[in-house]
């Protein structure tokens, strides 16, 4: 499969957040699930959400020209496009996305996000660990940390990626928590129904039949084995096997991943697109048990020709996509417990240059957000005339990440334990935005 570029740096589609189950035989999904054997559950809270959603537009998207348009800047900033009225009173968004108008009521801008990296990889880690990038401690993915916190289901993992983030960000994964919590990779195109979890399912021609006795010749070597070890850890590391046994024995991750199965008009209302039916598989595997689950769509990185891109390519099938999924998730009764959110590693300057393009720009970007108890039709802060710096209650990476674990459950200072045991708060600086979380 080829390997398309999406930004000016070099980076590709493909997701980097392995997790390094490629031996499927060699029974590495038991090393992937037995680490959580070694911890103790911890107590939680009782979480208003229990899933998310996290649509990732790699290359940097220009929230300047969808969701904080400026149409009273100089002609040079306010760009091509103008704003329409949602069902959010007084929350205007760009006019090409009127699906998403529409279903403003239900989602959270956040207008007011910034920080100070303007490059494609450390700022893809900083968006997707909330944590500045350094190299005294690798921090995990907010995925990688919702499957360490949330329990997982029975017969599904925990953490699914599709095509996600980005090559070049290597330091991004399951960090200081351990292979144990890295995402399980969906492979394949949705349009053509060759969607597969790479490391979850069963090659074709081996049958649930074939590891159960796979599984017997293990059991013989392992109980001449036993003596040698604590029969605490060797508990530990037979539940796991078992529950992997689980999730290779399952019809859950394969019937998720089966868009034939659902009604024409709804694959038709999702869009027959790449991003469109890739939201829709996303809302199957959380309807099926799944933590959180991300999706990639790249091409956002438009130093050129930014308003046709965003016109023609990028925003009708986003808009489709996600006012479809919220629409859905609210008649399906999941809204409430499924967080959907849209980001990308940062915006794009507010000065147009001269290819008709938008150049990186960290100071400010938006965010959307919507479920899971956040309030809906709001928009959180704001940017001055031109949408260079925050105005109003400016935020950063480390407080939207806490504030996303705050409605799961956890608060900013809850800890976890590293693979080597080391207790770490899960944000470090990060502030919970009280406004959003009631």
């Amino acid at each position: 499969m080829s390997r398309t570029r999406t930004d000016c740096e070099g980076f590709h589609r493909r997701d980097v957040l392995r997790v390094g189950v490629a031996g499927l035989l060699g029974m590495s999904l038991p090393d992937v699930l037995r680490a959580e054997a070694l911890n103790a559950p911890e107590p939680r809270v009782k979480k208003p959400a229990t899933g998310v959603i996290q649509i990732w537009l790699s290359g940097g998207p220009a929230t300047i020209d969808m969701w904080d348009l400026k149409p009273d800047a100089p002609e040079g900033i306010r760009g091509e496009f103008r704003p329409i009225a949602t069902t959010a009173p007084g929350v205007s968004i760009c006019e090409h996305m009127p699906g998403l108008a529409k279903v403003m009521d239900r989602c959270t801008l956040v207008r007011s996000l910034g920080h100070s990296i303007s490059a494609h990889g450390p700022g893809t880690i900083y968006m997707a660990t909330g944590h500045l990038p350094g190299p005294a401690l690798e921090y995990p993915a907010v995925g990688s940390l919702a499957a360490r916190l949330l329990p997982p289901r029975k017969g599904i993992p925990p953490y699914v990626t599709f095509a996600a983030l980005r090559a070049g960000a290597s330091g991004i994964g399951p960090g200081y928590l351990g292979p144990a919590y890295g995402p399980f990779e969906v492979e394949g195109d949705p349009l053509k129904g060759t969607l597969q979890s790479r490391g979850v399912s069963l090659p074709s021609a081996f049958t649930p039949r074939d590891l159960q006795s796979r599984e017997a010749l293990r059991d013989r070597f392992d109980r001449g084995l036993r003596a040698l070890d604590s029969a605490e850890v060797m508990a530990g590391l037979d539940r796991f096997h078992h529950q992997a046994a689980e999730i290779l024995r399952s019809d859950r991750v394969r019937a998720a991943l089966d868009l034939a199965r659902e009604p024409v008009a709804v694959r038709d209302d999702y869009g027959r697109t790449p991003v469109g039916q890739g939201v829709l598989a996303a809302r199957r595997l959380i309807e099926a048990g799944a933590r959180f689950v991300t999706l990639g769509f790249g091409g956002w990185d438009t130093h050129s020709g930014n308003f046709g891109l965003l016109r023609n390519r990028l925003l009708p099938p986003l808009d489709r996509a996600i006012s479809t999924l919220i629409r859905d998730l609210a008649s399906r009764g999941l809204l409430d417990e499924t967080i959907v959110v849209c980001a990308g590693e940062f915006g794009r300057t507010p000065q147009v240059n001269r290819t008709a393009g938008r150049d990186h720009w960290s100071r400010t970007m938006a965010v959307l957000l919507a479920g899971g108890g956040f309030p809906g039709g709001v928009a959180y802060g704001s940017t001055d005339d031109h949408g260079a710096a925050p105005t109003r209650d400016a935020c950063s990476p480390d407080d939207l990440a806490a504030t996303l674990f705050q409605r799961l459950g956890f608060g900013p200072r809850h800890e976890v334990r590293s693979a080597a045991g080391r207790p770490i708060p899960i944000f470090r600086e990060g502030r919970c935005l009280e406004a959003l979380v009631g």
